[in-house]
């Protein structure tokens, strides 16, 4: 088993008796082949989401250029159709001045000897740049090897087309980027509105409501103050009246003491003695 050389693949390319790989020009042999690998071109455009008749479509896919934002998905057919016969295989993966630039392919690899068809990838835009998808530009490269013997399986079947049930099953946006920054910004324009909302009609509530407050407790101190002066004034009142109902009868308590006084000090006298006449 060996990888073809530029030289020999150019010739099965150019070959008019069994040609490996068609849908190369001649006027690209030159350009396109290079070392021990041929490039692959973008084909047709798919875009996931898109119904039978939309531009994009499974029926009606984009032969002009076509922009992917940050996130967005895509199924790119290559320009370019394997013919292999039993003894070749290939390997496909992506050009590195494509995938350098964010462009993420999910499912190029090996292609089995008998294979004929366009090869189909998924492409995501990692990057944060739109990436352009241009026809006829280059997008992947193929390294055709030869086995020492033929295969013994059956001729392997094309990928047939692309259907619109296989694009339903693919994301439009990879990890929902668009719809995620459109929530995020949903989020924010609705704070932004209720800080706006709060400052136009919050914070004048909150300042009569404190104002009302204030005003309440400042007059349940006023009448509490006021209420304990009064108490003091009738208990200095109910004071001074007792004062001076003692005033009034402290001469009769007087009298009083003075008369029991004098009783105990007859009680207390010896009896004194009869006069003799």
């Amino acid at each position: 088993m060996g990888l073809m050389t530029d030289k020999e693949l150019r010739g099965e390319i150019h070959s008019s008796k069994q040609r490996i790989l068609t849908g190369l020009g001649d006027d690209r042999l030159a350009t396109a082949i290079r070392g021990c690998a041929v490039d692959l071109h973008i084909g047709g455009i798919f875009r996931p989401g898109k119904k039978n008749g939309e531009p994009g479509s499974a029926t009606v896919p984009h032969l002009l250029s076509v922009t992917l934002k940050e996130g967005e998905t895509a199924v790119v057919r290559t320009a370019e159709s394997f013919k292999l016969d039993k003894q070749h295989a290939a390997f496909v993966f992506p050009a590195s001045s494509v995938s350098i630039q964010g462009l993420l392919m999910t499912n190029p690899g090996h292609v089995d000897p008998g294979y004929e068809g366009p090869v189909h990838v998924t492409v995501i835009n990692m990057g944060h740049e739109p990436f352009a998808l241009q026809p006829k530009d280059r997008l992947l490269r193929a390294m055709i090897y030869r086995l020492d013997q033929e295969v013994v399986s059956s001729k392997q079947p094309g990928p047939g087309i692309v259907t619109e049930e296989l694009l339903q099953k693919l994301s439009a946006d990879f990890l929902s980027v668009n719809d995620r920054t459109a929530q995020a910004a949903k989020r924010e324009i609705d704070a932004s509105v209720k800080r706006s909302q709060w400052m136009q009609f919050g914070w004048p509530a909150l300042a009569t409501l404190v104002g009302v407050l204030v005003t309440s407790s400042l007059t349940t101190c006023t009448t509490t103050a006021r209420y304990e002066d009064r108490i003091q004034s009738l208990e200095k009142a109910n004071a001074l009246d007792r004062l001076q109902k003692l005033e009034l009868n402290y001469p009769t308590e007087k009298r009083l003491l003075e008369l029991e006084t004098q009783l105990k000090s007859m009680r207390d006298a010896p009896p004194s003695k009869p006069t003799k006449r």
